[in-house]
């Protein structure tokens, strides 16, 4: 049997929301009351197309943050958006000269109190980018390293993954994304501010979901099985899928998102990261959420006979397909379009296609060969 798994972000859907409300969450995080309070800006909740551009340019420094990232393999907008605001975060307590050996730093917002006037320096992340040859397996420790050596501090546990400025960082994200009224149902937290839309009811399709119907359909008939893995959350995944009708398309149990990694993270023999590189949510999907492959998922191992395809955008998604074993295709749909060529040629990638629509031919060729 062929197996044909797609990721969703720089696939079928622009990334370019996504990129833009993990700017509005750290410019939140820095500029909000509720936080860090700095006087550079007044925050809002209703900034125009023209202004959310202006924010994100800033702070990911024309997206060479963002590039950066996905070159190294780090694919999660919550992953990045934390890694962000943390070194301009530990960068102002620093040159604030603050002692915060016995300072909770996690409570960002009495941090905010003890600041004084400065001014916050994106600059810096590109620094901390450059320094080393960082992979999605190292930035975490290197990032606590950055903070022990920068603020003399010798616990750091702050800034650890999935720790309480990150988990901060997520629920901002969340509330922007899905707008107040429907962010509860996703973290059981209530919004903190009261009038934010969503941008999840402003997606952008990358190609026709008519299109993209017409060519799944025609996969299936082929006799070829599809499924999803992605760095969204089930109900962001769900809500646009739905809209268009895909869900009618893909079965339940072959749809992997961020919460099932999160679910699978929080169990207790489970110590590694499961976000992308890690092929876990393919392999989650590949298993139709079988519990008793969970074991296989979070290990890595692909025992399956199926011929699999991996459809990304990222180098992320290249690294999923081969450790696992499976063929991969890429779409040049993603945050640097055809300039990311080179990389993947690097790699040794073979099938590169314009738009997602173009891996029909691949698939099918091989599926009946």
């Amino acid at each position: 049997m062929t197996v044909v798994l797609f990721d969703v972000d720089g696939v079928f859907l622009s990334e370019e929301r996504c990129f833009d409300v993990s700017a509005l969450a750290v410019h939140e995080l820095l500029y909000s009351p509720r936080y860090l309070n700095l006087d550079t800006y007044q925050f809002r909740t209703d900034y125009s197309d023209k202004e959310i551009n202006e924010i994100r340019a800033e702070t990911f420094s024309n997206d060479e943050v963002l590039d950066r990232f996905k070159q190294m393999g780090l694919n999660s907008n919550w992953d990045m958006l934390f890694v962000t605001f943390s070194i301009v975060y530990i960068e102002l307590m620093k040159d604030a000269k603050l002692n915060v050996e016995n300072v909770d730093i996690a409570d960002i917002h009495s941090v905010g109190e003890m600041l004084g006037l400065q001014k916050a320096n994106y600059a810096k992340v590109v620094d901390f980018l450059k320094a080393d040859d960082y992979t999605k397996d190292t930035i975490y420790d290197a990032l606590m390293a950055y903070a022990r050596r920068n603020l003399g501090i010798e616990d750091a546990q702050a800034f650890e993954m999935s720790g309480p400025i990150w988990r901060i960082g997520q629920y901002k994200y969340q509330e922007w994304y899905l707008g107040s009224r429907d962010v509860k149902t996703s973290t059981g937290i209530e919004p903190e501010e009261a009038d934010k839309p969503g941008f999840i009811h402003d997606e952008e399709w990358i190609v026709d979901p008519e299109d993209i119907r017409g060519m799944l359909n025609r996969l299936l008939e082929a006799g070829v099985e599809i499924g999803v893995a992605t760095g969204r959350p089930r109900q962001e995944t769900l809500i646009p899928f739905q809209q268009e009708r895909l869900t009618d398309i893909f079965r339940d149990n072959r749809i992997s998102t961020a919460s099932e990694v999160l679910a699978a993270e929080a169990v207790d023999e489970v110590e590694v990261s499961l976000a992308k590189p890690h092929p876990y949510s393919y392999l989650w999907s590949l298993y139709a959420h079988d519990v008793n492959r969970f074991k296989d998922a979070v290990d890595q191992n692909n025992i399956s006979d199926d011929l699999i395809f991996i459809i990304g955008d990222s180098v992320a998604d290249y690294y999923c397909a081969e450790s696992i074993g499976s063929e991969f295709i890429a779409t040049l749909t993603g945050l640097t379009g055809h300039a990311i060529i080179p990389r993947f040629e690097a790699l040794g990638v073979e099938h590169m296609v314009d738009t997602v629509l173009g891996v029909e031919e691949i698939i099918l060729k091989s599926h009946h060969s």
